[in-house]
Order: C-alpha cells, then sequence, then structure tokens
C-alpha cells in the first residue's frame, strides 16, 4: 500500500466549510457562481448570502452555474505544480447540479489518472464533512487507498436534514419540483427535506409550524448521532440564525450523543440561491 503524503483535497464552494477550519489542511475550493444583474460573480468571493437574499426580495432574478472545466483543470495543475501526488475531487451531488461533469471534463483534458472525482452525493456542511474529514486523513498521512475508504465510508454514512420556511425559490430554481405536485399542501404546512442515498432530495414530511419542523429535525438527527460512536454535527441557516443556535444549545446539553465537533455555518451564496433565507438544516456525520 503506497503512502503518498502529498494528498490534496479539491470541492467546490458549496461544501460550506469555514475557512478557519481549512488553514493548513490541503484543501482547494474551487467557487461555482451567481449570475446577477448581467454579471456572473464567484461564491463566496464576489457575492454575500446578504446580497442574494436582498435580490431575491426584490424580484430579480439570480442564477446559479457549476465551474467550468477550465477552473477545475487550472486547481488540478496547479496542485500538481506544488508537488501532489494525488487529487480527491469531492463535489455536490450530481443530482443537484453539473459540477461534477465539469470536474470529469477536467481529469480528461489532463490525462492524469491520479485525480479521482467522487459524486459525495449531498450538499452544504454535510459534503464539508466529508472534505474536512479527508483532507485531515491526508495531512496525517494516509493513504491513498485510506483516504479512499474513508470517503465511501462518510458518503454512506452521512446525513442531511433541512427545514424550507418558504419553498417559492426552491421551486423557481426547479431543484425540488416534487414540491409542485404537492402545492396546497405545501402552501400550508412546513416542508422537512433529506437528501437520499441517490443524491437526491427527498421530501421527509410535512410539519404545521417551525416549532415541529425544529423538534423533528433535531430528533432525526439525534437519532442518526446515536448509531455513530462518535459525531461530528453540522447545523446550517440562511438568514435567521435563532433556530441554529437553539439547536446549538440542545446537541451541546444532550448527553446521550458523543459530539467531537459541532459547526454552526451559514449556507453559501450558491445555495442560498435557491432556498430563499428561509433555510435551516443538519448534517450528522460519524467522527473518525
Amino acid at each position: 500500500m503506497k503512502n503518498l503524503n502529498k494528498i490534496a483535497i479539491v470541492t467546490d464552494s458549496s461544501s460550506d466549510v469555514p475557512h478557519e477550519l481549512l488553514r493548513g489542511l490541503p484543501v482547494s475550493v474551487v467557487p461555482m457562481y451567481i449570475g446577477y444583474k448581467d454579471e456572473l460573480k464567484r461564491d463566496g468571493f464576489e457575492i454575500t448570502t446578504a446580497e442574494v437574499f436582498d435580490a431575491l426580495r426584490k424580484g430579480f432574478k439570480v442564477n446559479t452555474s457549476a465551474p467550468s472545466a477550465g477552473d477545475f483543470y487550472k486547481i488540478f495543475q496547479s496542485l500538481f505544480d506544488e508537488g501532489f501526488e494525488y487529487i480527491f475531487c469531492i463535489i455536490l451531488s450530481s443530482r443537484l447540479s453539473g459540477t461534477i461533469n465539469a470536474a470529469s471534463i477536467a481529469k480528461l483534458s489532463l490525462g492524469d489518472s491520479r485525480i479521482s472525482i467522487i459524486d459525495s452525493k449531498t450538499s452544504t456542511i454535510c459534503l464539508g464533512f466529508t472534505v474536512l474529514q479527508a483532507a485531515r486523513a491526508a495531512a496525517a498521512g494516509k493513504s491513498v487507498e485510506e483516504v479512499s475508504a474513508l470517503i465511501d465510508e462518510l458518503i454512506e454514512k452521512n446525513r442531511f436534514i433541512a427545514i424550507l420556511e418558504n419553498f417559492e425559490y426552491v421551486l423557481k430554481g426547479g431543484r425540488a419540483a416534487f414540491l409542485s405536485k404537492i402545492l396546497s399542501i405545501a402552501l400550508k404546512f412546513i416542508p422537512i427535506l433529506t437528501i437520499g442515498k441517490n443524491g437526491k432530495v427527498h421530501l421527509k414530511k410535512f410539519a404545521k409550524n417551525l416549532d415541529a419542523a425544529f423538534r423533528e429535525i433535531y430528533n432525526f438527527a439525534v437519532l442518526e448521532a446515536k448509531k455513530n460512536k462518535k459525531s461530528k454535527i453540522g447545523i446550517f441557516y440562511g438568514e435567521d440564525s435563532t433556530i441554529a443556535s437553539k439547536l446549538e444549545k440542545l446537541f451541546r446539553q444532550n448527553k446521550e450523543i458523543n459530539i467531537d465537533e459541532l459547526i454552526v455555518t451559514t449556507i453559501t451564496t450558491v445555495i442560498s440561491a435557491h432556498t430563499g433565507p428561509g433555510l435551516w438544516g443538519i448534517a450528522v456525520s460519524p467522527s473518525y
């Protein structure tokens, strides 16, 4: 088993990992794009979530697009030029974006087999935990085989659940078209969404109000965390941090689950453009 100390991790900007946690780790983030007022801006660099929410409220059309194959090509080439010997590129679910296609084209163009393009089958900090743990394993000197096995296990066991206060923006973006089939119900209740093992967004159930939805996603996350010896918990939100803070407090007080890392983060602009401001969710990841 060859141990390559020079393993790099590449991901896209939907991964939601706070920048301070990536310092010192071999992670490169390729920004996605926000189309706004006839300009294309880089997610996380040139536009904020506050600007996106303001645009949505004013009725402006906000589009998102995947990084280009050229964006990935430049990153891959620069990493090899820096002396990295293998790259794991872990990408937003292929059921939610065409980003993985751009990364795959870049790999083909480069003609280098030392790149693995991986569909995370998830999004936000749930993807972020896979990136973070893979990068920490690479930095610790784990082999390509060991890092690959870790990524596979995390993709299999990571769990995601979220609340949408207003489904209007998701419908416009076409990311949860199934809601349009149950429009009359969705107008009255709060949809609770999960991402299935196939990487597609699914409706788990409806809640009568935000408080009930809040309890539902917390209980779901606790049950999932109990399956792990140790868990990482990610709490993500759009604009209002109140529910996120309540969730954080509950998790920190819960003595029935073993949490070794808890992250509270806002969603990136590329996610916010599709969900609008009323999003709260939890990611549960086994900790290794």
